[in-house]
């Protein structure tokens, strides 16, 4: 990815302003090329699930400034929060970025840090911060005949209702930089959803190797306060993010436990489900 110059300085510039989850944004800058990059970006982070903004009166602003030795500065709402002169690495970072300030402000959407699949029409939600393996854990049972919803972001109504937010599944290879890949459900041999779907179950889990499968259940209110820390809205709408947790949890089961290695756990869940979840 190389980003040139403008060509004529005298050209007016043109942000990109859209909606999102009814969150309004503007991306801006000094320079076009940038922002066209950004907003390239911005569209295959949200799944093109976007559209022109009802006013001009924004939730959010990103302002992509670049100066002369073709380093670009990033402000989020006028605070620089990243810099970097490898676009490929920087819209990168942004790519995370962008999804995160619709997850922290959607309207009427409650945004989860989770993967999640349907099994029998329920789903299934792996809440968990990066590098606990829920991406591996996703792609085996989708590969074990799961429904694909997401690898990253569940996203709930104000019912506890789960949407599919189908992106790629974005995997880790085993190696000393954990080199990045993405693979489609179609590439695992599984389908993706399109409906939404009430909970089945909630399982909080990590991999350990060897770890073996012990699930300790857990009560409605000891599961909300276990996936606080994964809710992006939590701190701007604590009583909307309860609310809708509360209706998440109040029809699934809450499980914990440690797992061990993605292929040979999926199975094991799989069946797990079969026999506790209604």
């Amino acid at each position: 990815m190389t980003l040139a110059n403008n060509e004529n300085s005298q050209v007016a510039l043109r942000p990109f302003d859209f909606e999102c989850y009814g969150v309004k944004i503007r991306l801006d800058g000094n320079d076009q090329r940038v922002i066209d990059e950004a907003e390239l970006v911005t569209r295959k982070a949200l799944l093109n699930d976007i559209r022109p903004p009802t006013t001009e009166n924004f939730d959010t602003t990103f302002t992509f400034t670049r100066d002369a030795t073709g380093t670009i500065f990033l402000s989020h709402d006028c605070e620089l929060i990243e810099y970097g002169d490898v676009p490929e690495y920087f819209f990168n970072h942004f790519n995370s970025l962008i999804r995160v300030a619709v997850a922290e402000r959607a309207v009427d959407r409650l945004f989860i840090h989770a993967g999640a699949v349907g099994w029998k029409g329920k789903a299934i939600i792996l809440p968990g911060t990066s590098f606990v393996g829920k991406s591996t854990l996703v792609a085996e049972l989708v590969r074990n005949g799961a429904v694909y919803y997401s690898d990253d972001y569940a996203i709930f109504d104000r019912e506890g209702l789960l949407y599919p937010f189908p992106r790629t599944l974005s995997m880790r290879a085993d190696d000393e930089n954990y080199t990045r890949f993405e693979l489609t459900p179609s590439s695992l041999g599984g389908m993706i959803g399109t409906e939404p779907i009430a909970v089945g179950m909630v399982l909080l889990t990590e991999y350990k190797p060897d770890a073996k499968w012990e699930p300790q259940s857990l009560t409605a209110g000891s599961g909300a306060l276990e996936m606080v820390p994964f809710t992006f809205s939590f701190v701007n709408r604590p009583d909307f993010s309860l609310g809708v947790l509360n209706n998440i949890l109040s029809r699934a089961i809450i499980v914990s436990s440690q797992r061990g290695s993605a292929d040979n756990f999926a199975k094991t869940l799989l069946d797990f489900v079969d026999k506790h979840v209604n």
